[in-house]
């Protein structure tokens, strides 16, 4: 494979680190990065669109062992890295686009643990149709010395025939009392992640055919409503005032983009996911928005990924 000569980054910012406060056993307080958690999430998922092999070769560098993952029986799978690396060839994905909706919500669950909770929507192609959707997912990120890891993937609910854009303004049903927004289609689980209140707006996937419907709230947040829950009588022109959601380590809705391909063997170096060529990113950190000076179309971005090195850069304000 031929790669053109390398050109340094632009770099368009570098990561605005909010964090989380934990406060220890001992009553010590530690911040946790939580934008570096989430862009290391969101490679992990990026990563869906490449073939086996570099699949797991990207992703070896981001999952602790034992990693689980769960499915939507709740069903566990307890790998060490030999298997994992079995198991992460072998499933099939066949998924051209997996990102993130919305900013994903994250909170601490544990002493230098965090979950990252958030919908994922997918484009896949299989048997020569395409089709795609929506899933629902947590991950739980341990930090230790500054190192993460993702330790257990949680695949809570998926909805296939959603698309992106394809939100109906409605109301919450103005009933006087709160309804729960939950992670998954029923109420027999653990699963609320949040709180709507009485006639408030919102954006809802209207499948007919379902009782539960996919809808999102005006944080960002988003989850399953049961369909008596909504006032499908008028829409709503006005805001969400109102909405809550519960925990406050949440950060503001950011655009998402592409993360630059990984190049085994080549440290340093990715590839431009739009144009395929070969870039330096050496000294740069794992995460951060940058563009390719020679890239023609200045407006296209794309993220360092979560392997080898990151590079020099003419900094740029992120919108």
């Amino acid at each position: 494979m031929k790669f053109r000569t390398a050109s340094s980054l632009i770099l368009v910012m570098p990561l605005a680190f909010s964090s989380l406060i934990v406060r220890g056993e001992t009553g010590t307080e530690s911040r946790i990065p939580v934008e570096q958690v989430v862009r290391m999430v969101e490679g992990y998922i990026a990563a869906e669109q490449l073939s086996a092999e570099k699949r797991a070769a990207s992703r070896s560098g981001m999952v602790e062992f034992s990693f689980r993952s769960s499915g939507e029986s709740g069903r566990d799978h307890v790998l060490d890295a030999k298997d994992w690396r079995k198991w992460e060839i072998e499933r099939s994905v066949g998924v051209q686009t997996a990102e993130f909706i919305e900013e994903p919500r994250v909170q601490s669950v544990g002493k230098g643990l965090v979950r990252v909770y958030g919908a994922v929507y997918f484009k896949s192609l299989e048997g020569g149709e395409s089709g795609g959707g929506v899933s629902l997912r947590s991950y739980d990120v341990r930090i230790i010395g500054g190192e993460m890891r993702i330790r257990h993937e949680r695949i809570l609910a998926t909805r296939v025939g959603i698309r992106p854009g394809q939100w109906t303004k409605l109301r919450r049903t103005d009933n006087g009392v709160r309804s729960n927004l939950r992670s998954s289609p029923t109420t027999r689980r653990n699963n609320i992640v949040g709180k709507l209140n009485a006639g408030v707006s919102l954006d809802v996937w209207d499948q007919r055919d379902e009782r539960w419907l996919f809808v999102r709230n005006g944080d960002g947040l988003t989850g399953f409503l049961h369909r008596s829950q909504i006032d499908f009588s008028a829409s709503s022109r006005e805001g969400n005032a109102g909405v809550g959601r519960e925990g406050g380590n949440q950060m503001a809705p950011r655009k998402s983009h592409l993360f630059g391909l990984a190049l085994p063997g080549r440290p340093g170096y990715i590839l431009n996911p739009h144009t395929n060529t070969l870039v330096d990113i050496r000294g740069l950190r794992a995460g951060t928005l940058v563009r390719d000076p020679r890239d023609p179309v200045k407006g296209r971005v794309f993220r360092v990924p979560f392997e080898g090195s990151p590079g020099r850069a003419v900094i740029i304000k992120e919108e």
